[in-house]
């Protein structure tokens, strides 16, 4: 999927489960490395009833595909 199709399933989702979403820009000069090294620039949260989802990436592609996996495996 590219960057729209991930945002547009978001949409939808977080309308159809009453939830919140949120995709943030951090500056590159006070962004954070997660556990693997990569530099984190871009973070999503996503807030379902009692569940909450969090991922980040150094595009705002990498952040959603993320999030995207988290979802599905949760299922």
């Amino acid at each position: 999927m590219n960057t729209l199709a991930y945002l547009q399933f978001f949409d939808r989702f977080t309308e159809k489960n009453q939830g919140t979403f949120q995709m943030e820009r951090i500056s590159s000069k006070c962004c954070t490395s997660d556990i693997t090294g990569i530099e984190i620039t871009h973070r999503c949260n996503l807030t379902t009833h009692n569940q909450v989802f969090t991922s980040g990436g150094n595009s705002r592609k990498d952040a959603l595909r993320t999030l995207y996996r988290q979802l599905q495996g949760n299922r």
